[in-house]
């Protein structure tokens, strides 16, 4: 028996190929269309990111040599999840914080106590990762700005200057401490001593004559171990003194003592 071809059944076939082939072809352009969301590093701010030393701001404190300087850190309000933080220098070993690592939220802060800061350029760096996935933020660099000041060196004043001290007793003041008190009082009531310091004193005992030599340098050896000790009084002319050898002046009175002292300045 011939077979018959229906044209509406096979139409009906190739209608129902279409609208599934029109249904893939709807899916796989609407499909492709869609991205994923990105996974964003978080975001690490640090304020100020400049500390100049010659800014006059309430940033830093101190100087002229050390300083004292805050920053405040923080993590975005817009980052996901929390993150560590630390913090590392390339000025110096000697700098103390109240904190160099920690970890923020969104929208947290907290502030960095930066102590004992040289006056000299450098930076801080603040690295940071979320605790999630590890993934790291920006880094942020914080510069360090400061000139030292300008110092004078100090030098001698070769111009000495002289004075006189008497003691009472010489017998006395050698074997004890009963004249000590009163050449310290002479001592500290010297006019030319006043503000200034001593860089080298020299000390001559009197001698009388050639057989009292020995007994001066001794005096004198005395009267330098006194001048070492009075700062202890809160007297300090001498408190940076050098001492020469004990020397004596042929002719005077074993009563007298003469002093030169070379002051310091710049």
């Amino acid at each position: 028996m011939p077979r018959v071809r229906d044209t509406v059944l096979l139409s009906g076939w190739l209608f129902a190929d279409l609208l599934l082939a029109l249904a893939v072809l709807f899916l796989a352009m609407n499909t492709s269309g869609i991205k994923p969301k990105p996974v964003l590093p978080p975001t690490l701010i640090v304020n100020p990111t400049i500390l100049d030393a010659a800014a006059n701001t309430t940033d830093c404190t101190g100087g002229p040599l050390i300083y004292q300087c805050h920053v405040t850190v923080e993590e975005s309000q817009d980052s996901e999840g929390p993150l560590t933080w630390s913090l590392t220098s390339d000025i110096s070993d000697t700098i103390a914080y109240n904190h160099k690592i920690g970890t923020l939220s969104p929208g947290q802060t907290t502030t960095v106590e930066i102590s004992a800061l040289p006056c000299q350029n450098g930076s801080f760096t603040f690295n940071a990762h979320r605790i999630s996935d590890n993934l790291a933020a920006l880094p942020v660099v914080v510069s360090w700005r400061c000139v030292p000041p300008q110092i004078k060196p100090e030098r001698l004043n070769f111009r000495y200057q002289s004075f006189k001290i008497h003691i009472n007793d010489v017998n006395a003041f050698m074997s004890g401490n009963s004249q000590d008190n009163d050449i310290r009082q002479q001592i500290e009531g010297q006019s030319i001593l006043r503000g200034n310091s001593v860089g080298l004193a020299i000390v001559y005992g009197g001698a009388p004559d050639q057989g009292s030599i020995q007994q001066a340098q001794a005096v004198a050896r005395k009267v330098y171990n006194t001048l070492g000790s009075i700062s202890q009084n809160g007297f300090h002319a001498f408190d940076r003194a050098s001492f020469y050898v004990p020397l004596y002046n042929l002719g005077n009175s074993l009563n007298e003592v003469d002093i030169d002292v070379y002051f310091f300045t710049h």
